[in-house]
Parts: C-alpha cells; structure tokens; sequence
C-alpha cells in the first residue's frame, strides 16, 4: 500500500470517532438524526484527503465513501442506542454495545424518510464529485 493510503487510512480512523461524536451531538441537539449531517461528514472526509494529497479520481473515492458509510452507520447506530437505552439505564455507548440489529432496525425504520435519504442521496454525490 503506498504511503499516502496508510496516512490516509490512519488519519481517517483518528477522525471517525469525532464525527461520529459530533454527528450524535447535533442529532442530540435536535432531537432528529440530522441526515444532513452527512454532507458535513462527505466534506471533512474530501478535505482531509486533500490535505493528505491523496491523489484524485477512484482511490481518493473510495476512501472517502468508505468513510462516509462507516460514519453514517455508527452514528445512526448511536442515536437507536441513544434512544432504547434510558429504557435500560445505559448510557449511548453501553447501549450501542447491546444492541442488535433487529431493534435497531425498529427504532431507525421511521427516520429512513424522504427528507433523508435525499440527504445521504446528496452526500454521496458530493462525495464522488468532490473527489474526482
């Protein structure tokens, strides 16, 4: 792998929990998952890369989407946590630790609206746009 990919992959997996944080925090915020959050995330995902000068075109991409769904996926999973743990006592992180997929699938099944998926619709597009 060249070097610029396993800077690229590292500095990535430094930045995942961040987002993953900040996304949780506005969706805390707002009391909704803040689907937009994720064109926040294809941004800061292009610009790091760029900083990395990782070339353009389909590595660049690909690192980036990849990004994109990791973070989506955790946050999304975060928030279901964030939502069925007080039930439980638990906090969001000890929630996420216990909670499987068929509840998830409950609890994020309404904020799969249109609004939202337009959203994450979006952050792909700019996301392959951006790092072209």
């Amino acid at each position: 792998m060249h070097s610029r990919h396993r800077r690229a992959g590292f500095a990535l997996a430094l930045a995942l929990p961040l987002i993953v944080a900040l996304w949780g925090a506005v969706a805390l915020w707002f009391d909704a998952p803040a689907a937009w959050m994720a064109v926040v995330v294809a941004a800061d995902a292009s610009v790091l890369l760029s900083l990395l000068r990782v070339p353009a075109g389909t590595g660049r991409a690909a690192w980036a989407l990849g990004f994109l769904a990791l973070a989506t996926a955790a946050s999304l999973w975060l928030m279901a946590a964030g939502v069925v743990g007080p039930a439980f006592g638990l906090l969001p992180w000890e929630s996420a630790l216990r909670l499987g997929p068929v509840l998830f699938g409950v609890v994020a099944e309404p904020w799969l609206g249109l609004g939202n998926l337009a959203w994450l619709a979006a952050a792909v597009a700019l996301t392959l746009w951006w790092n072209r």
